[in-house]
């Protein structure tokens, strides 16, 4: 019996009892049969939660009878072929009730194909087996090179792979004077590092690599010319259902900000806005950082600012990511703002948000141009946090 993609018809038929999902099959009280050409044929019944599955020659009686080619079967059922393309272009034919039939793509559970061990020169054949339809055409206009590959070991050999004319081609032989050529004295180290289970550096650390000719060729070109090889055993895990449990996390902790952003904070409950300003040059920052973050001294002046200024920039978001505190999303359209609050200068600016019926209205200042002032709305009850600000609005 052949194979595809390393499974055979039967692998599929064999694991339907164990993909057999109960709560699929719920309502449904009919028999499938399937008719793969030069496989055999098997009758699939379905009733009461449960299923029967016979090979037969005979598939009277059923409501509808899949017919396909080994290979196309397979396909569909490992996501190799798209099954909607399969059946538009009559690689799979159903003989009966189309809509019944349709009912078995919730009876089972994705066949998903299991690991296998390949050795290193099974690898070593997919690898260069792959080159060509890797190759991205569109990304070598111009390159003329060629990439040899002499890799040691029982299991090696040596290939060179040609850049030229937007075309690839791959011989196993290192012809002519290659660009550049990799050299691995073992295979399996050239195996585990394009898998990522070893970095360069190492290998040519201790010797067991290196690289002559056009090194920078190999390291800036290569990656661009070809697709990252996929490894065919990576997520060869058995499919598990996910569960999904919807609810904000709330952490009971509460974390000090520090002396310096702890008086910023505290000064909001007194409706004042501070800065602090450094002895050297005499900016202000906002909110206040203990060392002045372009003469690299420590700050200790405070200085209150605002509360009122100008719009400098503004934002008008239509689409809010959740909130990574409370994972609540802010309702849109809304207005990011920074303020340049009275006394302030430069880009010592306060992000807030501004009034939403409002966003319509602001205009953004720079250079000597003024942007539209505002003033902050504040909260009844502060307790110290940057929401006491409820947000600003045009000062009018």
């Amino acid at each position: 019996m052949a194979e595809y993609w390393g499974v055979k018809v039967e692998d599929i038929f064999n694991s339907m009892k164990e993909r057999f999902r109960p709560e699929g099959a719920k309502g449904v009280d009919a028999v499938f049969g399937y008719d793969i050409q030069g496989e055999g044929k098997w009758k699939l019944t379905v009733k009461n939660d449960g299923m029967t599955l016979e090979k037969t020659d005979d598939l009277s009686g059923c409501v509808a009878t899949m017919k396909a080619d080994g290979e196309t079967f397979v396909g569909v059922n490992t996501g190799k072929v798209d099954a909607a393309n399969a059946f538009m272009g009559g690689k799979v034919k159903v003989d009966g009730d189309m809509g019944a039939f349709g009912k078995t793509g919730k009876l089972f559970r994705k066949y998903v194909i299991g690991p296998k061990a390949m050795s290193t020169k099974d690898y070593l054949k997919d690898m260069f087996a792959t080159m060509i339809p890797r190759f991205k055409a569109e990304a070598s206009d111009g390159v003329d090179a060629s990439f040899a590959f002499d890799l040691g070991g029982p299991e090696g050999g040596k290939w060179t792979v040609f850049v030229k004319d937007k075309k690839c081609t791959i011989t196993e032989t290192i012809e002519g004077k290659p660009t550049v050529t990799l050299e691995f004295s073992d295979a399996k180290d050239y195996v585990d590092f394009i898998l990522g289970k070893i970095d360069a550096q190492s290998l040519m650390a201790s010797g067991k690599a290196g690289a002559k000719g056009d090194i920078n060729m190999m390291a800036t070109k290569w990656p661009v010319l070809f697709e990252k090889y996929k490894d065919p055993n990576a997520g060869a895990v058995p499919e598990q259902e996910l569960l999904v449990l919807k609810r904000t996390i709330s952490v009971n902790q509460r974390f000090a900000t520090g002396p310096v952003m702890g008086k910023f904070l505290k000064g909001l409950k007194d409706k004042k806005i501070i800065a602090n300003k450094c002895p050297q040059c005499g900016r202000l920052q906002l909110p206040p950082r203990e060392v002045c973050a372009e003469c690299r001294v420590r700050v200790t002046e405070y200085v209150e600012v605002g509360p009122k200024g100008e719009v400098r920039y503004m934002d008008t978001v239509y689409y809010a990511m959740p909130d990574p505190l409370t994972g609540v999303a802010r309702e849109t359209p809304y207005g990011s703002i920074n303020i340049l609050l009275d006394g302030c200068k430069g880009n010592e600016t306060l992000p807030h948000f501004i009034r939403r019926d409002q966003i319509e209205k602001i205009q953004m200042g720079w250079d000597d141009k003024k942007g539209t002032r505002v003033r902050p709305v504040w909260e009844e009850n502060r307790i110290g946090d940057i929401w006491d600000i409820k947000y600003f609005e045009i000062d009018e």
